[in-house]
This record gives structure tokens, sequence and C-alpha cells, in this order.
């Protein structure tokens, strides 16, 4: 299980979309020594995998193969 824990914004600390949203870091950076990685994010029946500052606190699971 992957609750919807929502995402710290790296603006104000503030915690938005809990309950609602789930956001999930990957360990792959977007570039080399980048500030962005690559993140899973899902809402109800939908999933997708994007791009986001690492300065924003987004989930973090280890989850074995």
């Amino acid at each position: 299980m992957l609750p919807a824990a929502g995402r710290r914004d790296s603006y104000d600390g503030s915690l938005n979309y809990r309950g609602y949203y789930a956001f999930y870091w990957s360990s792959t950076e977007i570039g080399s020594g980048s500030s962005f990685a690559w993140y899973l994010d899902f809402f109800s029946s939908s999933a997708g995998m994007n791009g986001y500052g690492r300065a924003s606190g987004l989930s973090v699971r280890c989850i074995a193969e």
C-alpha cells in the first residue's frame, strides 16, 4: 500500500493534497548533478511520472523487487 500522503511545499513548508494525491520520489535525477528528480504521482485511477525540484518534500518508500 502506498498512502496518499500529499507533498510538502518547498516555499512555505505547507502540506498539500494529503489524502488525495500521492507523490513518491524515484532514485533517478534529471541530468547529472541536477536539482530535479523523477517522481511517481497517482490520484484515484491515474498515475504518472514527472520531474520536480528536489527541495520539495515528497514521500520515499523502499519497495523490494
